[in-house]
């Protein structure tokens, strides 16, 4: 069984390009300690179709499906299971984590794994640098971290950081579509002008949030319920919203008391 760790972008900037390996984004983000493991099996079908399990139902998951057909392993009558620790269109890569976690199963060569999930992240418009930070994190078997992406696309340049500190992620609202945001020449414009200006220095865990606390509310990227919940954190608080999502990244010197606030919101999870 695979592991991949999910992902949350504090920043970002929207590089696009007609080759899909090329295409993706650069900014700051945290790898998660949570993800998705995954077992992929040939349970000798009589139809040729993969199918993806999660929660012992039968999902759509285009993403993972695609992903495992560029790595060569489409429509050989595999069934891929899914344990999801956390849930999709709430700003932490699961979309990407998954598809990368299936291709680990089938295809050892790592670098085909990843390249293949970055590939169908892009062609169906879930996510452009998760699978970039989620692997450099893989293979410095470094989570939870900071990361930052300099370079987009795939093989593009990552550094990143060990996170010692603690910090909670609410998961509250009901999500969003991150392909009408990234898809939106409006929005593009925004991103990428915001995400320019933002210099980062001293990287830890306050001053990333406090990063992505400055370019959320730079682009609006905010529901009225992350509003609500930014306006009442206690004080000595810091906070932002995970991208392209509506869940809450915070951290502070009081995590009972943050904690406390963040519960009326929604599930509180502490890392």
């Amino acid at each position: 069984m695979s592991f991949v760790p999910g992902h949350l972008s504090l920043t970002f900037a929207i590089w696009k390009d007609d080759d899909p390996l090329c295409m993706g984004s650069t900014g700051i983000g945290i790898v998660l300690p949570q993800g998705v493991h995954c077992a992929v099996i040939d349970e000798n079908s009589d139809s040729s179709d993969n199918k993806v399990i999660c929660r012992g139902l039968e999902i759509e998951d285009p993403v993972t499906l695609r992903a495992l057909e560029l790595v060569g392993f489409g429509d050989k009558g595999l069934t891929i299971y899914l344990r999801q620790d956390l849930p999709v269109r709430s700003g932490f890569g699961i979309s990407g984590a998954s598809a990368l976690a299936a291709c680990m199963e089938v295809e050892k060569n790592f670098s085909s794994a990843i390249k293949a999930a970055h590939q169908a992240e892009i062609e169906f418009k879930t996510g452009l640098g998760d699978i970039m930070a989620i692997s450099t994190a893989l293979r410095e078997h470094t989570f939870p971290a900071i990361v930052i992406r300099e370079k987009p696309g795939y093989n593009g340049r990552v550094k990143i950081h060990p996170l010692k500190e603690d910090f909670l992620l609410c998961i509250s609202g009901l999500g969003r579509d991150t392909s009408q945001i990234i898809t939106d020449a409006k929005w593009t414009e925004i991103i990428n002008s915001a995400a320019l200006g933002i210099k980062i220095n001293n990287i830890n865990l306050r001053s990333a949030i406090q990063i992505g606390r400055l370019f959320t509310e730079k682009t609006g990227l905010m529901t009225d319920l992350s509003t609500e919940i930014l306006t009442k954190l206690p004080l000595g608080s810091v906070a932002t919203v995970a991208h392209l999502g509506t869940s809450i990244v915070a951290t502070s010197e009081n995590l009972v008391e943050l904690g406390s606030l963040l519960e009326t919101f929604g599930e509180v999870r502490k890392y």
